[in-house]
């Protein structure tokens, strides 16, 4: 069956002038690798992506699109442990940023603040016709990322944030891609748990169900895909049908 499935206060005195603006300067050179990151991620120049993607995230391992890039890269290219990692990575770097916003600190407002500005001069390209758009995701995707991230500046710090439908959605094809199933199972309903009229997620959990033999909950599925206004591969109504009447 082939289906389409649409991550301590120190004295001023003991600081250096230079100490003092590594981070700022380690912040600033990792997102101009970041920048160059997305535009060869949408020229599926996948080797060149995936050093700029690691370059930011090495001089700022706090910095989660570069881990979410880095996942899209190794999406692409068909190393699925490898995507699981970064998104994985991404999630925690989410929860972390959040956390420091929480305190406001002033670095980690920089960074979410640089990185929606990212995403959205990347949705900007996109629009124009200057960069290519994913095969998945596109305007949307870049749209719900750039929501969450806006909205993480109101987090209070007194528990874990939930975590975006977007790294969710991403860890859970990873792992469904990886084989995974129970793991692919549980970040698409953590992502419907975030957004009950997620298409997306319905009609992925569809799959999950249908290849593990729960055909009435694939079919409920698919569904509440179609009421959340996502439009269902009709291969996948005909492979749930076949299924369902060989039972």
């Amino acid at each position: 069956m082939r289906a389409v499935v649409f991550l301590v206060a120190v004295a001023c005195s003991s600081l250096t002038p230079v100490a003092a603006q590594t981070p700022l300067k380690d912040h600033v050179d990792a997102m101009k690798h970041l920048r160059l990151g997305q535009e060869n991620l949408h020229e599926e120049k996948w080797d060149v992506a995936e050093r700029e993607f690691k370059a930011a995230a090495r001089l700022e391992p706090s910095l989660e699109m570069a881990h979410y890039g880095l996942g899209q890269v190794y999406m692409a290219t068909k190393r699925f442990p490898a995507a699981i990692d970064a998104y994985l990575a991404c999630r925690e770097a989410f929860r972390a940023n959040v956390a420091l916003q929480a305190g406001h600190d002033l670095l980690a407002e920089r960074r979410l603040d640089d990185q929606i500005q990212a995403l959205e001069e990347e949705r900007t390209l996109i629009n124009s016709g200057r960069l290519r758009p994913m095969l998945s995701g596109g305007s949307m995707e870049l749209d719900r990322r750039i929501s969450d991230l806006r909205s993480a500046r109101f987090h209070d710090a007194t528990g874990v944030p939930d975590t975006p439908t977007w790294i969710s959605i991403a860890l859970g094809s990873a792992y469904f891609r990886n084989g995974a199933m129970a793991d692919a199972e549980r970040e698409y309903r953590a992502a419907v748990a975030v957004d009950p009229k997620l298409g997306e997620a319905h009609n992925n959990l569809a799959v999950v169900c249908m290849l593990t033999g729960r055909f009435d909950e694939a079919d409920a599925e698919i569904k509440a895909a179609e009421k959340a206004g996502f439009r269902v591969n009709p291969q996948l109504k005909k492979d749930l049908k076949s299924a369902a009447t060989r039972q």
